[in-house]
C-alpha cells in the first residue's frame, strides 16, 4: 500500500499546493494582452493542452505565441506564460533576478511546489516567472520592456 502511494504523489500532480485562483482581473487582461498585441505576440486560449485539468496556460517555446486558458486568474497566466516567453527571446534563457531575490520572494509553499514539479535545471526558470508575475501590470510592462530593450522584434508597435 504504503510503495502504492509513494508512486502516486510523483506521478499526480500536487495541486494542494497551489492557492486558490481568484478570478481574472478583466482591466489588467485587457491591458496585457494589448501590450503583448504591440508587441506582436499572440494570446489565445484555443490549445489541446487547454483540456489538461490542471494547466492554466502555455508559452509556445520559440514562438510569439502564449497560450491561456480559461480557468483561474488568466492575467496572472499571462504575466507567467509572457515571462517564460521574454525569458526564451529577450534574455536568451539568462536570468534576470538574482537567485536571492527569486528565494526571498517566494513562499516555503511555493518552493516546495517547484522542488516537487520542476526539473532542478528549470527551477530558477519557474520560480522567476512566478515571482515576476506577481508584479502590477505597470512593473511587470516595465520589466518586459527593459528585459527586451535590446530585441528590436520584442519593442511596442508604433500607434
Amino acid at each position: 500500500m504504503l510503495p502504492t502511494v509513494l508512486t502516486l504523489a510523483f506521478v499526480i500532480p500536487i495541486p494542494f499546493f497551489r492557492p486558490v485562483l481568484e478570478h481574472t482581473n478583466q482591466g489588467a487582461w485587457n491591458e496585457l494582452v494589448a501590450a503583448f498585441s504591440q508587441r506582436g505576440v499572440a494570446v489565445s486560449g484555443d490549445h489541446p493542452r487547454c483540456r489538461e485539468r490542471d494547466l492554466y496556460g502555455l508559452y509556445v517555446r520559440g514562438s510569439k505565441r502564449v497560450v491561456v486558458c480559461d480557468r483561474g486568474d488568466r492575467s496572472n497566466t499571462l504575466r507567467h506564460e509572457g515571462w517564460h516567453l521574454v525569458q526564451s527571446l529577450c534574455l536568451r534563457d539568462r536570468q534576470w533576478l538574482e537567485p536571492a531575490v527569486v528565494q526571498r520572494r517566494l513562499s516555503r509553499e511555493e518552493r516546495l511546489e517547484l522542488r516537487q514539479l520542476s526539473q532542478p535545471e528549470r527551477w530558477h526558470r519557474e520560480a522567476e516567472a512566478r515571482v515576476i508575475a506577481r508584479l502590477s501590470v505597470n512593473d511587470y510592462l516595465q520589466e518586459m520592456s527593459k528585459a527586451c530593450a535590446h530585441t528590436a522584434s520584442m519593442q511596442p508597435a508604433e500607434r
